[in-house]
């Protein structure tokens, strides 16, 4: 069997350099995290929307189920504004589909972004092993007061310049997310739309150009495809989609029949849901706002305001007013158990590499 050591499984402990992508609003449980931990890889849990109090009550229900390390992800807040016209149009454009399923739309609307400092004391004060953040960078001395209570960190990047920036702030590791990753598009400088670089494209330019170590994420659903990346220098690789399937994510079981039986690349990046680019199966609503050109308020307030609608829509099971958000790799999906699943990649990943040398 290859032997994976390198500066992330060494710095993490772990013994295969595969990280559970850590995806927020549910489908990171405990249960998947602790698999995915005690398979030999990285669990990690999306603490987005998390505070400080959860965030504790997590760390300390996934170390009664573990002794293995386990990760942390948090967004940067992101401090929108709005206008009451504004409100008005976005309000507007949902009252079809919140009379649909017999719900109300908000006077106004409240941001409840959890306070990132405070969510950083919960992250010191539980002793989580690596802490990466998406959407945006945290000061330089948020970093340093991680490293010195023995926190690795990481940041996302889908442009050379974030990464540069990234790098300048000293986090341990940088996150290449790839225009074919799921979720949230993590840009932070810039329109989102010029950074939209292909996973291993990404990869290439930022191993040239930085000296951080790098992990792979976006459309990496395989061995071969872990192989790939660390052939391009990546010290590892971030997985959501793939994960999204098994038995202990926690997303609808009409979610992961929609992955299991999509054949080709169903997917698209919308502000629809949420406010923010987030790429996810195309469905009924998405198409509707998409073709309408329908307002969305900014990211998280489009999100919160349409949060009683998919959580309606999940409740009666309706694919088409849910937001899936998934990879363009979701047809690779297995739906086989987290432990189950990293036997696979690793066997893959060595398969692959015995094609190559061969």
């Amino acid at each position: 069997m290859t032997n994976f050591s390198n500066p992330l499984t060494k710095c993490l402990g772990i013994e295969f350099p595969i990280l559970l992508a850590p995806m927020a609003g549910g489908p990171t449980t405990p249960q998947l995290v602790t698999a995915v931990s005690n398979a030999g890889g990285l669990g990690q849990f999306g603490a987005a929307y998390l505070n400080d109090d959860e965030i504790v009550t997590m760390a300390n229900q996934l170390r009664a189920s573990t002794n293995k390390s386990f990760g942390i992800n948090l967004f940067l807040p992101q401090n929108p504004e709005y206008t009451d016209q504004e409100f008005s149009k976005a309000t507007e454009a949902l009252t079809d589909y919140f009379s649909k399923f017999g719900l109300k739309l908000p006077k106004n609307i409240i941001d409840t972004t959890p306070n990132l400092n405070q969510q950083l004391k919960a992250v010191i004060e539980s002793d989580i092993k690596f802490c990466s953040f998406h959407l945006g960078l945290p000061t330089k001395k948020n970093i340093q007061e991680l490293k010195e209570a023995g926190i690795f960190t990481a940041a996302s990047a889908t442009s050379v310049e974030e990464a540069k920036q990234a790098e300048e702030k000293g986090v341990d590791f940088i996150i290449a997310q790839g225009s074919e990753a799921g979720g949230h598009r993590g840009t932070w400088i810039g329109d989102w739309r010029h950074s939209m670089t292909g996973t291993m494209s990404l990869l290439a330019q930022l191993k040239a150009l930085i000296s951080t170590p790098i992990i792979a994420a976006g459309g990496i659903m395989n061995g071969a495809g872990i192989a790939a990346a660390i052939a391009l220098g990546a010290v590892g690789v971030q997985m959501g989609t793939a994960f999204l399937t098994c038995p202990e994510a926690g997303v609808n079981d009409h979610y992961k029949k929609a992955l299991l039986n999509t054949s080709n690349d169903n997917t698209i990046v919308t502000r629809t849901f949420s406010g923010r680019p987030a790429r996810g199966l195309r469905n009924y609503y998405i198409e509707k706002m998409e073709n309408s050109g329908s307002y969305a308020l900014p990211f998280p307030l489009q999100n919160i305001l349409t949060g009683p609608l998919r959580k309606a829509a999940a409740k009666e099971n309706n694919t088409d007013y849910m937001s899936m958000w998934c990879g363009q790799g979701a047809s690779l999906s297995r739906g086989i158990p987290a432990a189950k699943l990293i036997e696979t990649l690793v066997d893959e990943y060595n398969q692959t590499l015995i094609k190559i040398t061969n």
